[in-house]
């Protein structure tokens, strides 16, 4: 669902993701490409706008838990471990009184950045991600930032989450404010790890 779209049903608030690729680099280890390949980029892209509309866009629009079953389609089993910790809480908005307007997420052109192995495929792509949650419910405004990189890796022919550094700013008429940055180290080395 690369771009934007409505990801609810018919009743009930609306969820809508908008998101685009930003400035594209890659890195090589030998003969790589000069530029990251279309579909490389529209498989990380899909992978994010996937991992926002279960994370963010639609655990407020139902009021409810995210889905683990699809949000195991776009994290690694590595991340989808870290959700029964603290990680939760950077990784999911969830817990939070119910939409009652439409939930509307938006983001600033995704930076990608990728590694390219020797034989010229991309095996690792970091993504410079800033996104914005905004929606009302019952106790007004609500809005949530979620700021850092995403680390993704091909996953028999699918892009994946495998790491993360991310800060969130929860703010709105009884919610907490933040929650703390929490890296994680990718499968692969990439020259923009987030690894700390």
């Amino acid at each position: 669902m690369l771009g934007a779209g409505p990801v609810g049903a018919a009743r009930g608030p609306k969820a809508v993701v908008k998101i685009a690729p930003g400035d594209t680099t890659v890195y090589a280890t030998g003969g790589g490409p000069d530029a990251l390949p279309g579909e490389v980029t529209t498989g990380v892209m899909a992978a994010i706008d996937d991992y926002l509309a279960d994370a963010a866009a639609r655990p407020l629009q139902k009021g409810r838990p995210g889905d683990e079953a699809r949000l195991a389609t776009v994290l690694s089993p590595a991340v989808m471990a870290r959700l029964a910790g603290t990680d939760r809480a950077v990784l999911v908005d969830e817990g939070l009184p119910k939409a009652t307007g439409t939930v509307k997420v938006t983001a600033k052109p995704v930076v990608l950045t990728g590694l390219a192995d020797g034989s010229g495929k991309v095996v690792v792509v970091t993504a410079g991600l800033a996104a914005t949650t905004r929606t009302r419910t019952a106790k007004g405004p609500v809005t949530i930032t979620r700021t850092g990189d995403l680390v993704l890796q091909p996953d028999n022919g699918a892009w994946k989450i495998v790491g993360y550094a991310l800060t969130v700013d929860r703010a709105g008429k009884g919610l907490g404010t933040a929650a703390p940055a929490v890296p994680s180290t990718p499968a692969a080395p990439t020259p923009t790890s987030v690894a700390r």
